[in-house]
């Protein structure tokens, strides 16, 4: 029998037992433990240098466009999202950050990281236009959309035009992350979860070649505040712990969940009574196609940041 990730119905498998369903009295919820460890500034600027390092490494990683097009037709939106979206979006954003929490230094350093980030967005802003399109509330998809063409302009703009332009950017984020809050449809969360990260790289890079050290930690924040929506309204609440016995052998139990697209996830199998199955990796699992990984994921490195 096979217990591995994301194998769902695994008694169907086996050729032993009965299958007890049992529905959950757990708490549905899975709380995000804040970390939030405040950072010396002296430590911000070597931090800064590890994330820009990481996220070079892992910008490789991301989908070219033409081959995301290319098989955007054959597979749901989540799951072709998630594959456009494979950029380390947030450890880009952490690069530029930690520079501007430590007062704005960095010099070729901190240019190399906007760098990062404009290249990032040359590369994938097809992709993160089209998930932006889907977003129903008008005025939002309409901000994020202008600031995402408009980003790769900004070298191009005077220190007046520049400076308007990134306060403006820096308001349609928060409007985004306080979309994200506000909604209560599943899927217009994951859109929105979706852009998130370009969205805040893109405020942060601006800020910074603008010369905006203030408020940066504010920044930080509201992405913050909008993953941890989109941790908490995607998080699975069709979970059912099973349960197989056999006469003679010890009962085996796993958590089952299903996430708002359908897709399904197990968590690994325990046997007897001394453990219980951990509901998060089902629910982990059936979430594997939407941007509750990636906003998972994110809260830990936002948060150590210590704003």
């Amino acid at each position: 029998m096979d217990k591995a990730a994301g194998q769902c119905g695994g008694p169907q498998a086996r050729s032993r037992g009965q299958l007890q369903l049992e529905s959950s009295q757990d708490d549905p919820a899975h709380v995000e433990a804040a970390i939030g460890v405040p950072v010396r500034t002296r430590l911000l600027n070597s931090l800064a240098a590890a994330s820009l390092a990481v996220s070079i490494a892992v910008a490789g990683t991301g989908v070219p466009a033409q081959a995301a097009a290319t098989t955007s037709e054959t597979k749901r939106p989540t799951e072709t999202a998630a594959q456009a979206f494979a950029i380390d979006w947030v450890s880009m954003g952490i690069a530029v950050a930690g520079y501007l929490l430590g007062g704005g230094g960095g010099g070729a350093n901190l240019d190399a990281a906007i760098r990062e980030i404009k290249t990032a967005i040359a590369q994938s802003r097809t992709e993160i236009i089209a998930q932006i399109d889907a977003i129903a509330a008008a005025e939002v998809e309409g901000c994020l959309e202008a600031h995402t063409i408009e980003f790769l302009n900004i070298d191009f703009m005077d220190e007046y035009t520049l400076r308007a332009w990134a306060q403006n950017a820096t308001s349609c984020a928060t409007q985004a992350s306080a979309f994200a809050n506000a909604v209560q449809s599943p899927q217009s969360v994951d859109k929105i979860g979706f852009v998130i990260g370009p969205i805040f790289a893109i405020v942060l890079a601006a800020r910074a070649q603008a010369g905006f050290v203030n408020g940066t930690d504010l920044v930080l924040r509201s992405q913050i505040r909008a993953y941890e929506a989109v941790v908490a309204k995607l998080t699975p609440t069709d979970c059912v712990k099973k349960r197989a016995r056999d006469p003679g052998y010890p009962v085996d139990k796993w958590w089952e969940c299903t996430a708002y697209n359908g897709d399904k996830g197990s968590s690994d199998w325990v046997t007897g009574n001394l453990r219980e199955p951990d509901r998060t990796q089902a629910e982990d699992r059936a979430t594997r196609n939407t941007s509750r990984p990636t906003a998972k994921t994110a809260l830990p490195q936002l948060r150590a940041l210590g704003v």
